[in-house]
């Protein structure tokens, strides 16, 4: 009877582990977006987000010639709950921190608002048809319950270059 040596259990065992890591990342899969800190699963979204695909292809700005495209990024460091971001008053749609939503509009004057903490955040946005805009949102939340939200400053530029480390959660033409 052979003897199964220590050595070739935990090379067996190894190889099995590196397979398992190699395996491709489905790119068309549409499932709940997990955003993660420091390696746990913070906060899942409620919603499939749309696939890795479509995230790729939302990174490249690109506008649409009868649209307004307005992205709306939520930044890293503001907690691990979810927070509602409406357009013209409409449905919540729920956002999770390093998300962004895209949404695909008629040209004009728009209000996008958010809550969080029972305090609501509007922003009145405009723009033609062809146009792409970016709209950030920062926040703080401590441990000790203080918090801190509010619409970015930072130029669009600013805004897409964390958008391009976000994930895409919601696509939506309205």
């Amino acid at each position: 009877m052979a003897r199964i040596d220590f050595k070739s259990v935990a090379a067996l065992a190894c190889l099995f582990a590196l397979v398992g890591c190699a395996a491709p990342v489905d790119q068309l899969a549409e499932k709940p977006y997990c955003h993660t800190d420091r390696g746990i699963h913070a906060y899942c979204t409620k919603e499939i987000a749309p696939n890795l695909q479509r995230d790729a292809e939302a990174k490249q700005f690109a506008s649409v010639p009868d649209a307004l495209t307005i992205y709306v990024v939520r930044y890293w460091g503001d907690g691990h709950h979810p927070v509602d971001v409406s357009f013209n008053s409409g449905a919540p749609i729920e956002t999770v921190p390093d998300s962004m939503i895209r949404l695909r509009v008629k040209a004009g004057e728009h209000q996008i608002a958010f809550k969080v903490d029972g305090r609501s955040f509007a922003r009145k946005i405009s723009g033609v048809a062809g146009e792409v805009r970016l709209l950030g949102i920062v926040g703080t939340d401590w441990p000790w319950g203080n918090s801190s939200h509010a619409w970015s400053d930072d130029s669009e530029e600013q805004v897409k270059r964390k958008a391009m480390r976000s994930r895409l959660i919601k696509d939506k033409s309205l």
